[in-house]
């Protein structure tokens, strides 16, 4: 399977790279823009009018809303631990590559939202979108030049909605419930060292589907209400206690961004004349971290993005853009200088991402505040990604079967929260990667297929 992650992920750059060229790198030349827009600097009042305009139509979310209910989805445990063990796996050299999938990434997910923009409809009052219609209808149009394509569409888009309702409804559930079990175990335990695991994971597992409940029972509005508190809180709070941690570290931040350059380039190991081995795994080792982290190509951002109450494709695209730059350049590059500027030793092939992240802001915040901190960074990062995915649940299960399988589908969603946080869910984790790969592949075809359509809307932006 980390072969298969690997060449799916290398596949993904030459993708994201030919994307980027034919949208003339809008992704670069347009970066502070999108900063802006997703802040809202520079434009309180307009943003105030719009989002009047906006709470009167309850057919969708607000663009920050469906901007934070993306990002809670694909802002997780890959942010932490992921980050971490793959710079004990790949070296310091990993999180080049990281940022060379965001840099692309960003490219990707702009297009897949502008795409998911144009052909969203509304169904039941609603609006469903993503790529399961930018590929059902936009390969129907004669303009898209291949009948086989057309004759196809409808199946491709059918299988990408089961693979994501599949991917939703499973491996989410299951993997991150367990996730904040386990955190809130490892926290217990520091206080209460004679903790019963299991009792403090039921108790854990029937809160955490009680909030999720709650939440996503009341619709994708409540789903993005909740989402624009708890996402940029989270984000803020964990961001600065990195900046804390690495004000302790001063003197180390630049030889750390050496040791990035370096180890991508191979420079290090050329002394010992390994230098295309090691550069190889770090460029294996950090694209495939870098596209599990930011999801881009999957589809499964756009199907949020689908929500918002706007008519500007390429201005929520530029939501897509400040995503993938905010979970993947900021976030997982504050986790990987708090990890090479502590300094702390890492043995080769070690891959428990949390006790490396533990021992390195152990270097300044004592253990147990430690502990306790990567606990509630864990059981957020995991809760908002249920909530995240949970949108991209209720989409997939309109297309398929229409506005009457969303409550279904939400019951079913809280009982495998809760279940999830009993479960040994080792097996889940590659299901769960295996159905994303199943996502990306007609995804990453119709957005070729499409480009098109995205360069024009470029055009007079």
């Amino acid at each position: 399977m980390d072969g298969f992650s690997s060449f799916f992920a290398i596949l993904m750059l030459c993708a994201g790279l030919f994307l980027s060229v034919r949208i003339n790198f809008f992704q670069f030349t347009h970066l502070g823009c999108a900063i802006k827009t997703a802040l809202g600097l520079g434009q309180r009042r307009a943003a105030e009018n719009v989002r009047r305009k906006q709470k009167s139509d309850a057919s969708g979310v607000t663009p920050f809303q469906a901007l934070s209910s993306a990002l809670g989805g694909s802002t997780g445990t890959a942010n932490i631990a992921g980050v971490a063990s793959a710079i004990a796996i790949g070296g310091a050299g990993a999180v080049f590559y990281m940022w060379l999938a965001a840099l692309v990434g960003m490219g990707v997910k702009f297009c897949e939202i502008v795409l998911a923009l144009r052909y969203r409809e509304k169904r039941g009052g609603q609006w469903c979108g993503g790529a399961m219609l930018y590929i059902e209808k936009g390969f129907r149009k004669s303009n898209t030049g291949s009948r086989f394509l057309q004759s196809v569409s409808k199946p491709l888009a059918a299988g990408f909605a089961l693979f994501g309702l599949l991917a939703s409804s499973v491996g989410t559930p299951l993997v991150q419930s367990n996730t904040i079990a386990m955190s809130v175990n490892d926290a217990v335990l520091l206080f209460l060292p004679k903790a019963e695991q299991r009792t403090v994971c039921i108790i854990a597992g029937a809160a955490t589907a009680a909030l999720v409940g709650i939440v996503i029972l009341g619709g994708i509005q409540r789903i993005g209400k909740a989402s624009e508190i708890i996402v940029p809180f989270m984000a803020i709070g964990y961001i600065a206690i990195c900046i804390i941690v690495l004000s302790r570290f001063g003197s180390r931040i630049l030889p750390a961004f050496r040791d990035i350059f370096s180890g991508a380039l191979g420079i290090k190991q050329a002394v010992g004349g390994a230098a295309g081995f090691g550069a190889a795994r770090a460029l294996r080792i950090g694209m495939a971290r870098g596209v599990y982290s930011n999801e881009a190509g999957v589809g499964s951002a756009p199907m949020a993005h689908a929500c918002a109450n706007t008519n500007d494709p390429v201005k929520q695209g530029m939501y897509g853009i400040f995503k993938v730059f905010a979970d993947t350049i900021v976030m997982c590059t504050m986790t990987a200088l708090v990890v090479l500027a502590s300094g702390i030793p890492l043995q080769a092939g070690e891959i428990s991402g949390t006790s490396i992240a533990l021992r390195a802001f152990s270097t300044v915040l004592p253990e147990r505040t430690t502990g306790i901190f990567l606990a509630v960074s864990m059981l957020l990062f995991a809760y908002t990604s249920l909530l995240g995915w949970a949108v991209y649940g209720m989409q997939c299960a309109k297309y398929l079967f229409g506005k009457r399988a969303q409550l279904p589908f939400c019951i079913l969603y809280t009982v495998l929260t809760f279940a999830g946080a009993l479960m040994k869910v080792d097996f889940v984790w590659t299901a769960g990667e295996t159905l994303n790969y199943l996502m990306a592949a007609p995804n990453m075809l119709a957005l070729l297929v499409l480009n098109r359509e995205v360069r024009r809307e470029t055009a007079f932006a």
